[in-house]
């Protein structure tokens, strides 16, 4: 019967990491938080909830999260984020995997639901956001192009029940202010996988995650916030391309 470690990567979270400990450390045999360097008191609080603490300078999210997972003293793993949260449909279905799991599973999907400015979205390309956070760490591993990490898993993948809710504080200025430092981010990432710029990249990227979100994504069942989503996603795509591409001609232009 398999054990379970839930691990979280953290880096000056003191204010929300003890909530995320709460909604999962009852559904599993351990948690684990590996602290980035945090200069608050994330080690401190995250101590006093019960999670051992490890500690290595953060070099990125898909690096970050893999060595998470190697530290963890159990081989399925739950990896959930500082400002999310287990619900008890979820947390139960964590439970269950000490009963067993078929041999070929190796993860599970499952829904993450978003939140801005106090309510949960509905569509948005927001929910249902499908993320693979419960897997077997022998048959799977972290992937992706920081801060865009994901779960490459060599094996079947199915559903468990419930949600992982994320932010449910946020505001759109605290929107505005995360999407700048993931473009910032994910500019980098662009780079160094060799992209190279073309006239327009910004515009005709940013032109086309606008359409998806509203078009393809409903962002209108939102109302406004669903706009607000497209707008400032929108705004994230045209600076991490326009990052890219000073980067790659030398820096910015006069």
């Amino acid at each position: 019967m398999p054990a379970v470690s839930a691990v979280l990567i953290a880096l000056d979270e003191a204010h929300r990491i003890a909530e995320a400990i709460r909604s999962v450390r009852p559904w599993v045999d351990e948690v684990l938080v590996l602290d980035g360097g945090s200069r608050d008191d994330t080690v401190r609080v995250a101590r006093s909830e019960g999670a051992r603490v490890e500690t290595h300078r953060f070099d990125g999210f898909v690096t970050q999260k893999q060595r998470a997972t190697n530290l963890a003293r159990h081989r399925w793993i739950v990896c959930i984020d500082a400002d999310e949260r287990v619900d008890a449909q979820l947390g139960g279905a964590i439970s269950k995997l000490v009963q067993g799991v078929e041999p070929d599973v190796v993860g599970f999907r499952v829904r993450r639901r978003n939140y801005l400015d106090g309510r949960a979205l509905v569509a948005s390309g927001w929910y249902p956001d499908v993320r693979v956070r419960i897997f077997d760490r022998e048959r799977a591993c972290w992937g992706g192009l920081d801060p865009h990490d994901h779960v490459i898993a060599s094996g079947r993948v199915v559903w468990m029940e419930g949600h992982l809710h994320h932010d449910p504080d946020r505001t759109t200025a605290q929107l505005e202010q995360s999407t700048r430092a993931h473009a910032q981010r994910a500019s980098a990432s662009l780079v160094a996988s060799g992209w190279r710029p073309w006239p327009l990249a910004a515009f005709c990227h940013a032109a086309g995650h606008f359409l998806r979100k509203v078009l393809l994504r409903a962002a209108w069942l939102d109302g406004r916030r669903g706009w607000r989503v497209a707008w400032v996603g929108a705004k994230g795509v045209a600076l991490k391309y326009k990052l890219a591409a000073q980067a790659r001609s030398g820096g910015p232009r006069p």
